[in-house]
């Protein structure tokens, strides 16, 4: 990987009270490069002025030794990991608004095919249900007239 420059935005408190060329506290803060991985250093966090903030650049190394040895290695492996969960919830995040943006009449016109077709089944259990009944109705007439007919024969065959 590159030597990258980037810092951490953890401010620690100055108790040198360390000024930069803007005569403000400088504030201590953390790089992760590779060459100073986890090394704090002063910076300045700049002056409010009409559209933000302006930087004097100011730069002073806190630690005075260069990270090394074993600690130098995981502190650069944590960072590269770091790094890489920080990307995937960036793209999770964006995914997220993606779908939340999404075609909202995708949604209404999924809602309104499935109230349809469950109008229509409704209808549908409508009829079979009075089918049903008329079917029953004509079960139960034939049944008795059936009896009638067979009371009948064996009435006349006595």
């Amino acid at each position: 990987m590159g030597d990258s420059a980037s810092s951490s935005i953890v401010q620690y408190k100055n108790e040198k009270a360390l000024l930069c060329n803007c005569d403000q506290p400088a504030k201590i803060m953390r790089a992760w490069t590779d060459a100073n991985t986890g090394r704090r250093f002063y910076g300045c966090v700049g002056r409010k002025v009409a559209h933000g903030y302006e930087s004097c650049n100011f730069f002073c190394w806190f630690d005075v030794e260069k990270p090394h040895g074993w600690q130098h290695e995981a502190l650069i492996e944590a960072r590269d990991v770091i790094r890489d969960q920080r990307e995937e919830i960036r793209n999770l995040r964006e995914a997220v608004k993606e779908l939340k943006r999404g075609n909202p009449n995708e949604n209404l016109d999924d809602l309104k095919q499935a109230r349809e077709e469950c109008e229509a089944l409704k209808l549908e259990v409508l009829i079979l249900n009075e089918r049903s009944r008329v079917f029953r109705n004509v079960l139960i007439t034939s049944s008795v007239g059936f009896t009638i007919v067979l009371g009948v024969v064996v009435t006349m065959c006595k």
